[in-house]
């Protein structure tokens, strides 16, 4: 997890979640992906929730 955002971005630290608290995360980014100021931004939030989408079938496929 980062230290000063608090965002999650290793599978390591997206696993110690709940679904609600994905589910949670997942909407976080759809709010900011709507109110993004730049392109650069907006894809970043759409990649971000591609990824965040999928974990959970990743996590139990494992």
């Amino acid at each position: 997890m980062g230290k000063r955002s608090g965002i999650i971005d290793h599978e390591e630290d997206l696993a110690k979640l709940s679904f609600a608290q994905l589910d949670t995360e997942i909407e976080r980014c759809r709010m900011r992906l709507g109110i993004a100021p730049t392109s650069r931004l907006r894809k970043s939030f759409e990649s971000r929730i591609h990824w965040l989408e999928k974990f959970p079938a990743n996590r139990h496929s494992d």
